[in-house]
């Protein structure tokens, strides 16, 4: 299998180390506009600007550019081959994304993946495996926080730029946990959002707080925010017989601290000797092969001519249709209204 990478920056990168070491690929060939010449690890190909992209040597594209780019993109890359892995978010805004549904349709047999990779996390798939029956029962809620810093250069990168960016760290890092919130809870709404511009002043929110409601009526709240100085993932999880704290994630850096699943069963004080402070079990995670895992099922969707798991254009559907509606309440607070409501 030939691939094309689009963007070979920080997930360009990702992207490309897991195909290069995918059995079915077989050669790559990466375009961006700001590489002159190919960097020290790339083996594969590097197109130089303005060159003709060869589309019937291509058969699947990996889009991973910045987001005003990214539904232009992916729309060419569905007409011309079909086969597409595209980063999130999924364009800039809703409008954005509404243009990749429409030219999916339009591409019969295609295959379409988005890149929502922290499901496939270790933490949160053994998470995963413990709620409900068999395990710590039903889900009374979820929390989710996370965020990062943004780092001294922050304000010059295309993440703090609106034209380019779309929206601010609900649309870089939350729509992360609200895919999350998604696979514990099913489907939701948005009960009520709230966005601050608390720091960087770059014309986006670098604080959202979002609260919203399964259809079973559980509900579920987020913080993302990127003036959290140390970088912080966490999602607690509490059921009817106990609790789940997945915290840490395996990063390409490591700042987020090392990946762990707290468990823990509910014990009141004739089953404990403290009430309220039953007795945990921790479990470390030092392996992150979620990025494998993603390439993988992508490739073999193709292969097999199957559907994807993960990933799929329903679930990206669903996250941004929240992150519109979180958008929509955040303005409609800011002009002065009270009443927190949906919007369809």
């Amino acid at each position: 299998m030939n691939v094309l990478i689009f963007g070979y920056g920080y997930m360009g990168k990702i992207r490309y180390r897991a195909l290069r070491n995918h059995p079915d690929v077989h050669k790559i060939t990466v375009v961006d506009p700001g590489l002159e010449a190919p960097a020290a690890e790339l083996s594969g190909i590097l197109l130089p600007a303005g060159e003709r992209i060869p589309w019937n040597q291509i058969d699947a594209v990996c889009v991973c550019t910045p987001n005003n780019v990214t539904a232009d993109l992916c729309i060419e890359a569905l007409a011309r081959c079909g086969r597409v892995f595209c980063e999130k978010p999924p364009g800039r805004n809703w409008e954005d994304f509404r243009r990749i549904c429409e030219a999916a349709e339009q591409v019969p047999g295609h295959t379409l993946v988005f890149g929502f990779n922290h499901r496939l996390h270790p933490s949160v798939q053994a998470a995963r495996a413990l709620v409900g029956d068999g395990g710590l029962g039903d889900v009374l809620y979820v929390k989710g926080t996370y965020g990062k810093s943004g780092g001294s250069r922050f304000r010059e990168s295309w993440r703090a730029k609106p034209d380019v960016a779309g929206g601010g760290i609900l649309l870089d890092q939350g729509i992360h946990m609200l895919d999350l919130f998604h696979l514990f809870l099913g489907r939701l709404t948005v009960v009520d959002a709230v966005h601050a511009t608390a720091f960087w002043n770059s014309g986006l929110e670098d604080n959202a707080f979002v609260l919203l409601r399964s259809v079973q009526g559980v509900p579920a709240f987020l913080h993302s925010s990127a003036t959290l100085w140390k970088h912080t993932f966490r999602l607690e999880i509490g059921c009817r017989d106990g609790y789940l704290t997945a915290s840490g994630l395996l990063s390409q850096t490591g700042s987020y601290g090392r990946e762990e699943l707290v468990i823990g069963k509910r014990q009141f004080e004739d089953e404990s000797f403290a009430l309220g402070n039953p007795r945990e079990e921790i479990i470390h995670f030092d392996r992150d092969e979620s990025w494998d895992k993603e390439i993988d099922e992508f490739i073999s969707s193709i292969k097999d001519r199957r559907p994807a798991t993960h990933g799929t254009l329903d679930e990206a559907r669903h996250v941004m249709e929240l992150v519109r509606d979180c958008y929509a309440l955040s303005v409609r607070h800011a002009q002065g209204g009270s009443e927190a409501h949906v919007v369809h």
